[in-house]
């Protein structure tokens, strides 16, 4: 199975919030600076490809694998009443994170806006629709 949980623990926990997990390439600062300049771009162009074929990888096993996990260990759903109260708790974080990242110079009021808007557009329904303005 992809997720190879059933090493480190034997409960898995199914939360219901957004996508399922997708991982991009991450270096430290250190790593990137000692890289010669004429080999960043192929980094990135890598991290690029990489990133995309893990969801699209994860998507396509993920059915197969929870059956795998639900057979092994113990896979428990979190109920939807719960799932609802946990969203309506955290219904101001995105905004107010949004925000603090918007004074640093990142763009992430549009970057929550779109992912937002993405993942409605693939039919999934908030338990809170988070407002980011």
């Amino acid at each position: 199975p992809v997720f190879k949980l059933h090493e480190v623990g034997k409960y898995y926990t199914t939360i219901g919030f957004g996508s399922i997990t997708w991982h991009g390439l991450t270096v430290n600062n250190r790593f990137w600076d000692r890289l010669p300049a004429d080999a960043k771009p192929i980094v990135q162009e890598v991290a690029g490809r990489f990133q995309a074929l893990t969801g699209t990888g994860n998507k396509a096993g993920y059915a197969k694998d929870m059956k795998w996990l639900r057979e092994n260990i113990t896979v428990t759903d979190l109920p939807a009443d719960v799932r609802q109260g946990w969203a309506e708790g955290l219904a101001h974080w995105p905004q107010i994170h949004a925000d603090e990242l918007e004074v640093k110079g990142f763009p992430a009021k549009a970057i929550l806006n779109d992912y937002l808007a993405a993942a409605e557009k693939q039919g999934y329904k908030w338990p809170v629709r988070y407002t980011i303005k």
